[in-house]
C-alpha cells in the first residue's frame, strides 16, 4: 500500500501548477547550472515537469519522480524528455551518467534526504554539478520559533522547512560553490554544489 507521504502527490499533482510556479527562481538555478549543448541533466523530483519547458534545446534530458500523477502531468510538458517513475532516493541509472543534477523542490520532502543527495551524487559524473532549489534552514542556532511550531504540520503536508541541506550536502561529498538566497527572506535558496 503506497504511503501517505508518496499518495499526497498524486493527489497534489492536478493542482500544483496553480499553487507552485517560482519560474524565475527555476529560471536563475539553470543559469547558474551553465548548461552546454550535448550535456546529459538529471532533473531528480520533477514534480510536474516545470522546469522542462525551461531547459534549452541541445540538452539531453531525463525526469524522474516518484508519484505517477506528477510523472503523467510532466509528460504533457516535454516531449523530448525521457520522464519516467523513479524514487529519488534509489535511482535506477548507472554511475557517473550526467553532467548536471537538478534537485528542484526535492530535498527537502524525502524521507531521506542526505540519500537523495548521495544518489544524486552517485549519479553523477567527475566534474559535475548539481544545482539546488529548495527552502531549508542556513543559518547558525535555531530557526525561528515560528518555524519550529509549523514544521510539524508542513512536514506532514508538504515539505520540511528547517532541513539542513547545505550541511547534509557536505555529508552526501558536494561543496558549496554558490549559495544565494531565492524568496521569502531567504527560506527559500538556490546553491550549485560539486563533487569535492
Amino acid at each position: 500500500m503506497m504511503s501517505w507521504k508518496t499518495r499526497r502527490w498524486d493527489l497534489y499533482a492536478p493542482y500544483y501548477d496553480k499553487l507552485i510556479g517560482f519560474e524565475h527562481l527555476r529560471r536563475r538555478s539553470l543559469d547558474l547550472a551553465r548548461l552546454q549543448p550535448g550535456e546529459r541533466l538529471l532533473v531528480d523530483g520533477c514534480g510536474t515537469g516545470l522546469d522542462l519547458p525551461l531547459i534549452r534545446s541541445g540538452i539531453e534530458v531525463d525526469a524522474v519522480d516518484l508519484s505517477p500523477g506528477m510523472v503523467e502531468q510532466a509528460r504533457r510538458k516535454s516531449a523530448a524528455a525521457r520522464i519516467q517513475v523513479m524514487d529519488a532516493q534509489q535511482l535506477t541509472f548507472p554511475d557517473a551518467t550526467f553532467d548536471c543534477v537538478l534537485l528542484h523542490l526535492i530535498v527537502a520532502i524525502v524521507p531521506e534526504p542526505l540519500r537523495c543527495l548521495r544518489e544524486a551524487g552517485r549519479v553523477l559524473k567527475p566534474g559535475g554539478r548539481i544545482m539546488l532549489f529548495d527552502k531549508y534552514f542556513h543559518g547558525p542556532g535555531q530557526p525561528r520559533l515560528i518555524r519550529r511550531l509549523l514544521n510539524p504540520l508542513m512536514k506532514f503536508l508538504v515539505t520540511d522547512l528547517n532541513l539542513r541541506t547545505l550541511d547534509l550536502a557536505a555529508q552526501a561529498g558536494f561543496e558549496i560553490v554558490h549559495e544565494e538566497p531565492a524568496m521569502l527572506n531567504g527560506m527559500f535558496r538556490i546553491a550549485r554544489l560539486e563533487k569535492v
